[in-house]
């Protein structure tokens, strides 16, 4: 019974891996978002240019690795809300953690007039023939949460301080068990946004009695909860584990509430969503490292606007993460994003 207990546990949290921040996904989808709003100001420190008078606006597009994701789905919804308050149109394609098939939407988004790409890629490094397309058809590239290996061929980089959250989450690992543990981790090394927090972590661990004893590497959501039992089996005497995201994490809490070791091993994660924060309230989770995927949006949008205009922004720009726990879950609020 509890088996199942856990196995819909893990079907319930929404499907995604990365980043957040920062991932997999089980299903293929797109979503369009084509509606125009009223010229409104968006207020930002360099704001973005009154609304288009020209008939349809500017255009922009948007894809990311899962928009099942609801990190990226509260980025896109950022991003979308900035934008057609200008009275321009935002068209928004799920890459479906599949790089080819975002790829051939870049390449879609290109035909359909875009001014400007909104860019999370679902491979730092197979992304390049889209980067390439765009540079081809002089279009900038906003590159947001999880970067690209080609750098030189993207306008500006805005995301989280990944390397920030694994760190907090690995200090408060080595200040919860300062006599050692022995913990393990599931990660995902496409995803560049999540290869920094696994390197954070393990900086911050570096020289402490906190070990990792295990570690796997997923692209689909479907098999964190296998992994998951996998790792515990493997691994019995664990004192904590970390995923990738909250969606990854609360999967990997279902797992050790289906053996009944939950109340045994910490679970740490990234991301802030309100579920994760919520499952912190109920004493589920122990910790995740919030982002912020409505800054990360809105900025976006004011370099996107800046570029437009023709005004110079910065390579990259980096948004701090905090940690979230027991002790600061109501300050930080269940029941949105940041």
């Amino acid at each position: 019974m509890k088996k199942v207990l856990a196995f819909v546990l893990a079907l319930v949290v929404t499907l995604s891996l990365a980043a957040c921040s920062s991932g997999t996904a089980p299903t293929e989808s797109a979503v369009q978002s084509s509606e125009n709003a009223a010229s409104v100001s968006t207020g930002t420190e360099s704001s973005a240019p009154a609304a288009s008078t020209t008939k349809g606006g500017h255009v922009f597009g948007y894809t990311c690795m899962d928009m099942t994701n609801p990190f990226h789905i509260a980025m896109r919804d950022a991003i979308k809300a900035a934008v057609e308050a200008n009275g321009d149109k935002l068209i928004a394609i799920d890459g479906a953690m599949d790089q080819t098939k975002q790829n051939n939407a870049i390449d879609d988004l290109i035909t359909q007039g875009i001014e400007a790409l909104f860019l999370n890629p679902c491979d730092s490094k197979g992304v390049k023939p889209a980067l390439e397309a765009c540079k081809a058809a002089n279009i900038p590239v906003i590159n947001v949460d999880s970067g690209v290996a080609d750098t030189d061929m993207i306008a500006t980089f805005i995301s989280s301080n990944n390397y920030q959250a694994g760190k907090l989450c690995g200090e408060e690992m080595v200040k919860l068990f300062p006599d050692g543990a022995k913990i393990c981790i599931i990660e995902n090394p496409l995803a560049e946004s999540v290869v920094q927090r696994v390197k954070g972590l393990e900086d911050a661990i570096k020289g402490s009695k906190v070990e990792i004893v295990g570690r796997k590497s997923i692209a689909t959501m479907d098999v964190v909860l296998s992994t998951a039992e996998d790792l515990l089996q493997a691994h019995p005497d664990i004192s904590a584990f970390w995923g990738l995201n909250d969606d990854v994490s609360l999967t990997i809490l279902g797992a050790l509430q289906s053996a009944g070791v939950a109340n045994k091993v910490k679970v740490f994660s990234v991301d802030g969503s309100p579920s994760a924060k919520k499952s912190i309230a109920d004493k589920g989770l122990y910790a995740t490292a919030a982002q912020s995927p409505v800054s990360i949006g809105t900025k976006a949008v004011e370099c996107a606007y800046s570029i437009l205009k023709g005004d110079k922004i910065e390579a990259t720009y980096s948004i701090d993460t905090s940690l979230v726990t027991s002790e600061n879950v109501a300050e930080a609020g269940t029941d949105s994003w940041k």
